[in-house]
Formats: structure tokens, C-alpha cells, sequence
């Protein structure tokens, strides 16, 4: 049998593949980065009281370790990568020896209390719990550093995670806020500053709200991914569509199921993001099964993301022929000229890849990587001209294509200025940028009634979001007022022009949520209630309408999945339920109706802390569809704990 490596580096040295000191009891990296060094292990501690099991049972039928020292010195030389890869071989989770920890962490024997501790010969092997971060990685404080490299079980994931902990600054965890994660910096339009609010409300009751924001704090988000992370671009799996031959047979062996993708994509997707125009899309198809191998492949690239969308609208749960669609439109698009010559099929196609994110990726990551997407995004529409595109100039195009080309730009700053709010970022395009596109109405008629509404309120979204999500001086409270009239006018318009259910919804959570971000510094003041109740009952009317949103997306009666619909807004759900949390927990809020000064009737207490926890429900119903969802919902319920059972109208 081969002789087991004996690993001399403290666990936290080796994972980072520093240099380690060997200083005992801790090495100096580790007393300056204030963790525990896996070489300060108390020697005197009896396995079998800390783990439940012998000493003889854990060194296997071969080896007969006599004291619990011995134990311990045999734990801490196991070397768990290349356990890891004896495990791969024969056959992974699945396979007989399934017994290796799945995890990248730093190797602790304190910390093994919550793993299964088994033998295979005379080979001391771990099981992982599967938690993210594991209690392993939290346990030797290297949680922001666990995540799976092949992620199966409760928290399967498709992909490899492609950014596994690398030579980072060792010391970074410890001076980053956990839901800080990637961006360093937010704007007020993420639901941070809605978190630290709860935790100061809070106080000492916060410690399981600290230690549930650790998991988003790590990799883990990537075992998540419908989609690879860098989808459209560089996906692995794409390239064995890069022939024509192989996308054709993909999609002639659903030749009888793609009319019903295509109209799942429309009725669920398009009528809240107008990107493809329906009136010639099924003569383009027909045409297209005629002519498949010289059908133009910018074209191509877009039938397969609408087919692959309109096909996870249908099932989720068995996402595999979704995402190949899916691959294969990224193939066709690597084909296309869409960096340097876009045309109006490339720019649909990145359009549509970017809803895809939102709608595929359950994670808190998709809303990110979708912001990095739409600045390709909006570059290459500035390259094709979009924004200049001006309907009184004579360019040789037809009325029906200029009319075609205003509309998607519209849809382009639409995704931009809602990816901005959810992530806390600045809008890609400033207000000041929009240009003549915006003074003249143009006459779409009822047949638009989305396009109509976005043409009027985008100019007062991209001011308020850009405002609240750059280094500027928050918006003065007169202005704050004049705002909220205006965005209260557009949500009456909307109202009574958008006759489509799931357009009426989606527009309305659009400008409520701006409506609430807008008011949020003035709301959340100290003297809020009685120096800007205007702003106060206007966050809390706003936040409440959110949540009743958020139920009829998750429960309708209507055969749709329209949950997938609503993961483009789940972040402005959240901020709305923290928004909510925030009002309840204030000792302080005069919940009465008779307080109320916005025009809307604010229920009472009681019926508002109903409402949280039919939502936290819901929470719970998707907590095992990522890593994001069940942070959410721990976060949720770590707060819902803190209010009392019943309250009093």
C-alpha cells in the first residue's frame, strides 16, 4: 500500500498554497488573519467523546490506534485532494468509495463534529455535510473560501466552479461585510442598507443573521447555475454545436413540441420584455424548416434562445433540453460578427441571453453577471446606432423597421435601469444621455401599452436610480416629493392601459420599487414617521403592494409558471419584505390606518405580519433551488423570529 504524504503546512497555509511558518500553537499568518490555526489542536481531547466514535473504529480492521494523541495525529495527515481524486475515479458520490469530502477547506480535526467520520482500509476518510458553507469550513473560519467543485445532492449544479479560492489577499474576509460578496460598493437601491438596519434594530438578537449572510459570501452560488456563469460567452459545451449539421438534428428531433415553445416564450416572456416580433417570427420558422442548412445564423442564434426559453417556461425541473437550445444559440452567436458588426438579430440575441440569466440561474450571482452582460449589451447597440436612431431622418429603412429598432432600444434600457436597481449599481446610460429619443411621443397606439408607459416613466427612473445608486448627495425632499408624483401618475396610466395580467403586474412591482428606493433615506429616518411621513407611509404602501405581488407570481390561478417570471424582480421582493421587517421592528412605527398620510389605507399590524409570513412560506417552498434562495430565507426567518407571535391593530 502506498505511504500516506505526512502534510508538515498548518491547513489554512497549504489551502491558500502560502508558505507556512510551522509556528506552533498557531503560525503567524493565521494569528494575523485572528483564525484558528489547525496546528493549536488540545492533544488530551478524547475522540470518542467529541466525534462518537473509538479510536479503533476510526483507524480501521488494520490499524489499532491506542491513544486518542495518535487519533488525532492520523486525522490531521490525511490528505483530502487525494482522497478527492481516488473518489472520482471510482464513479464519485455514486460510487463505492463515497466517502470524501466534496469541498475545497482547510483540514481541522476540531472541526469535524458535524461530519461522518468513516474507514476504508487504513485510510481515515471524511464525509462532507453538504452545507454551504460546510460546518468544516465554518467551524476552521475559512467559509467565504468552501465551495463544491462538482456540486450533487440537495445543491446539485451542472457546472465546474471556475473560480475556485486562488492566491486572493488571505486577509480580505475578514474586512469586507459579508453581503458585500463581489461588488465592493452598492448603491441605496440594494437591500443592504435594509439589512444593516435590521441588524442595529436588532441588536445582540443578530448573530444568526450574521452567520446566515455567510453563505453568500462564498462560491458556493455557482452550483446553482442553469446556465455557466460566462454564458454567451466561452461555454465549453458550446462548441460541439459549432456545426450546422449537429444544431439541426437538436431541433428537427422536436420539430412537434417547437410551435409550443414558441408560444410559452411569447405569453410568459415577451409581453413583459419586448424583444422578437411575433407578427413574422412563425413565417420565419416556416421558412426556416424549408431551408435549414442556409437559414441565416443570426437568425438561428435567436430561434434557438426563444425555443430554449419558451422550453423552460415549460419544465424546469428536467432543464436539460433548455439549456442545450440554449448552448447552441451561444454557438451560432460566436459565429456572427455581433462584437464589431452587430445587427438587429445579434442585439435580440444578447437581449434575450440576458433574461435568460434572470430566468434560469436561481442565484444571487445571475443578477450580476446579467449587469456585466448589458454593458456588451448597450455597447453594441451604440455601435449599430440605436440611440441616435432618429424616425424623422431618411436612412433607406422602412417605417415598420425604425419602429421595430425604437422599440428594443426601449426594451434594452428597460433591462438596464432594472438590472441597476437590483444590483445597486449605476444605470449603464445617464439620464442626461437619453437624448431626443424621449421629447416626442411616438404613436404606437393601445396595441403598445408596455412601450407607451416605459417611454413616459424611463426618463424619471434613469434620474431617480442613478441618483440613488451614485456618489451624489442624497435627493433633497422637495425633489423626493415632486418624483413620487410623478411616478404615482405614470402607475395610474399603467394601470389603465396595461390590459395584459402578467404586463399589469410586472410594470407596476417596475415602478413601485423605484417608488420605495426613492423614498428609503427619507423612510428609514430616525424622525421619519413624524418629520417625512409622506416618505414613511409611501415605502411602507409600496413594500406591502411588492409582497402581494410576490404571492400572486408564486400562487395563480392561471397554468403558468409565473414564478420564473418573477425571478427578475426577487431581489426587489426581498427588499421589500426587509423594507417591511424594518417598519414592524421600529418601536417607534404608528401602524394605524389613521396615520397614513399617501392615500393608501396601510393595514394593521397583525394583518401586515400575516402577510410576512405567508411570504416567508414561499421562501421556504424554493429554499432547495439554490444556495441564494436558502440564504434568503434563513435571513427572513432569522428576522420574522424576532417579532413577536401576534401583534395588536
Amino acid at each position: 500500500m502506498p505511504q500516506i504524504r505526512e502534510v508538515k503546512t498548518c491547513d489554512r497555509c497549504r489551502s491558500f498554497k502560502r508558505r507556512c511558518d510551522l509556528a506552533k500553537p498557531s503560525c503567524t499568518r493565521c494569528a494575523h488573519a485572528r483564525v484558528r490555526c489547525s496546528f493549536d489542536v488540545d492533544k488530551s481531547v478524547d475522540l470518542t467523546a467529541v466525534y462518537g466514535v473509538s479510536s479503533t473504529s476510526i483507524a480501521g480492521s488494520h490499524t489499532s490506534a491506542s491513544t486518542s494523541e495518535e487519533a488525532a495525529a492520523a486525522l490531521h495527515r490525511v490528505n483530502l485532494s487525494e482522497n478527492l481524486s481516488d473518489t472520482s475515479a471510482s464513479g464519485g458520490e455514486n460510487g463505492p468509495n463515497n466517502t470524501l469530502s466534496e469541498t475545497t477547506h482547510a483540514k481541522d480535526p476540531r472541526a469535524l463534529s458535524q461530519h461522518h467520520i468513516a474507514a476504508v482500509g487504513d485510510r481515515i476518510v471524511l464525509k462532507c455535510d453538504k452545507e454551504l458553507p460546510c460546518g468544516r469550513c465554518k467551524s476552521s473560519g475559512n467559509g467565504r473560501e468552501c465551495y463544491y467543485s462538482y456540486n450533487k445532492g440537495r445543491n446539485e449544479g451542472k457546472f465546474s466552479c471556475p473560480t475556485a479560492p486562488t492566491g486572493m489577499n488571505e486577509d480580505e474576509s475578514t474586512l469586507l461585510a459579508p453581503w458585500q460578496v463581489q461588488h465592493k460598493v452598492r448603491g441605496s437601491s440594494h437591500w443592504r442598507d435594509l439589512m444593516a438596519k435590521i441588524m442595529s434594530l436588532a441588536g445582540k438578537d443578530a448573530q444568526p443573521l450574521a452567520i446566515a449572510l455567510q453563505s453568500i459570501a462564498t462560491n458556493a452560488c455557482l452550483a446553482n447555475f442553469t446556465l455557466p456563469g460566462n454564458f454567451p460567452f466561452g461555454t465549453p459545451a458550446a462548441a460541439k454545436y459549432h456545426s450546422r449539421d449537429t444544431i439541426v438534428r437538436l431541433v428537427s428531433s422536436e420539430r412537434d413540441n417547437i410551435r409550443g415553445y414558441v408560444e410559452m416564450y411569447f405569453e410568459m416572456f415577451d409581453c413583459v420584455n419586448p424583444i422578437v416580433d411575433e407578427s413574422i417570427f412563425f413565417e420565419e420558422i416556416e421558412m426556416y424548416w424549408k431551408e435549414p442548412y442556409t437559414t441565416n445564423v443570426c437568425w438561428m442564434a435567436q430561434f434557438l434562445m426563444v425555443i430554449g426559453l419558451g422550453r423552460f417556461g415549460m419544465n424546469e425541473e428536467k432543464p436539460v433540453l433548455a439549456t442545450e437550445f440554449m448552448t447552441a444559440a451561444e454557438a451560432c452567436l460566436s459565429q456572427t460578427t455581433f462584437m464589431f458588426r452587430p445587427n438587429m438579430l445579434t442585439l435580440k440575441t444578447l437581449c434575450l441571453a440576458f433574461v435568460a440569466k434572470q430566468v434560469c440561474n436561481a442565484t444571487c450571482w445571475a443578477s450580476d453577471s446579467a449587469w456585466s452582460l448589458m454593458g456588451m449589451l448597450i455597447r453594441t447597440a451604440h455601435i449599430y446606432g440605436l440611440p441616435e436612431d432618429r424616425i424623422d431622418v431618411d436612412d433607406g429603412a422602412t417605417p415598420k423597421e425604425k419602429e421595430t429598432r425604437r422599440k428594443l432600444w426601449l426594451t434594452i434600457l428597460y433591462l438596464d435601469v432594472k438590472g441597476a436597481m437590483a444590483t445597486g449599481m449605476t444605470p449603464l446610460t445617464k439620464a442626461d444621455e437619453l437624448g431626443s429619443y424621449f421629447k416626442q411621443m411616438p404613436e404606437w397606439g393601445p396595441a403598445n401599452p408596455l412601450q407607451s408607459v416605459l417611454h413616459q416613466a424611463l426618463p424619471t427612473v434613469f434620474t431617480v436610480v442613478g441618483h440613488l445608486n451614485s456618489k451624489q448627495e442624497h435627493i433633497s425632499f422637495p425633489d423626493v416629493l415632486r418624483y413620487n408624483g410623478q411616478l404615482r401618475e405614470l402607475m395610474g396610466y399603467a394601470s389603465r392601459i396595461c390590459q395584459n395580467p402578467i404586463q399589469k403586474m410586472t410594470i407596476d412591482i417596475f415602478l413601485r420599487r423605484c417608488l420605495m428606493v426613492l423614498q428609503r433615506p427619507y423612510a428609514l429616518h430616525a424622525e421619519g414617521p413624524s418629520m417625512f411621513p409622506e416618505s414613511y407611509w409611501s415605502s411602507l404602501e409600496c413594500a406591502l403592494a411588492l409582497l402581494m405581488h410576490y404571492r400572486d407570481l408564486w400562487c395563480n390561478d392561471m397554468g403558468l409558471r409565473l414564478h420564473l417570471v418573477g425571478r427578475a424582480f426577487v431581489l426587489d421582493f426581498f427588499s421589500a419584505t426587509l423594507t417591511t421587517y424594518v417598519h414592524l421592528l421600529r418601536p417607534d412605527a404608528p401602524l394605524t390606518p389613521a396615520s397614513t398620510t399617501s392615500g393608501a389605507a396601510i393595514p394593521p399590524r397583525q394583518i401586515i405580519l400575516d402577510t410576512l409570513r405567508s411570504c416567508v412560506e414561499i421562501w421556504e417552498s424554493e429554499r432547495e433551488s439554490s444556495v441564494c434562495y436558502k440564504t434568503g430565507y434563513d435571513l427572513l426567518q432569522g428576522v420574522l423570529d424576532l417579532l413577536p407571535t401576534s401583534m395588536d391593530s
